[in-house]
């Protein structure tokens, strides 16, 4: 088994996945991907808006300090979808790890590019940095029932179903699941 660590795309995985969507690069060819190491105010602020967006994050939420508390933790990336025409950021994950399990963040994919597969892609890659770690479970938190049914298909089952306390700060202020998968070795 390998240990788990800072995971670095092999020039194939970064082939494989540099038009992640439709997964055809005839089709889909104005998107690529990037890891996510220096963020600009620019970047910081539009992904902070993309998550807002996509419901992940409550207004005034400070994704700055998510981001910078993944940079720094040496073991967490943040993957982006850039539009190849403006590099307008389209698509987040943000993939980690506790040690023992994988953990997944921030999958957010822009209203307009939604339906297009860039989102289970980029999970799919995710999935795939986590595992070249070592690691044999990757886990996410989902607070939109809605979204469940995404997830499912793609592998995860609840495992915990975590109500709201009023004890418990949450920006969006609902309940949330805990989903896990089995990653492939």
């Amino acid at each position: 088994m390998k240990t788990p660590g800072s995971p670095t795309l092999s020039p194939a995985d970064a082939a494989r996945y540099d038009a992640v969507g439709t997964g055809d690069k005839a089709k889909d060819p104005g998107v690529f991907l990037e890891r996510l190491q220096s963020p600009t105010t620019h970047d910081i602020a539009a992904i902070g808006d993309l998550w807002h967006k996509s419901g992940l994050t409550g207004p005034g939420h400070d994704a700055g300090r998510d981001l910078a508390t993944c940079l720094n933790s040496g073991r967490g990336s943040v993957i982006l979808a850039r539009t190849a025409k403006d590099a307008t950021i389209i698509g987040t994950i943000m993939a980690g790890h506790d040690g023992e399990s994988g953990w997944v963040h921030y999958l957010a994919v822009s209203h307009d590019a939604r339906g297009t597969g860039l989102g289970s892609g980029l999970l799919a890659l995710a999935e795939d940095i986590l595992a070249a770690t070592g690691l044999a479970v990757n886990k996410v938190t989902v607070t939109d029932p809605a979204v469940h049914d995404f997830y499912r298909k793609l592998g995860y089952e609840i495992v915990e179903t975590v109500p709201r306390t009023n004890t418990q700060i949450s920006e969006i202020g609902t309940d949330f699941v805990v989903m896990r998968k089995r990653l492939k070795s």
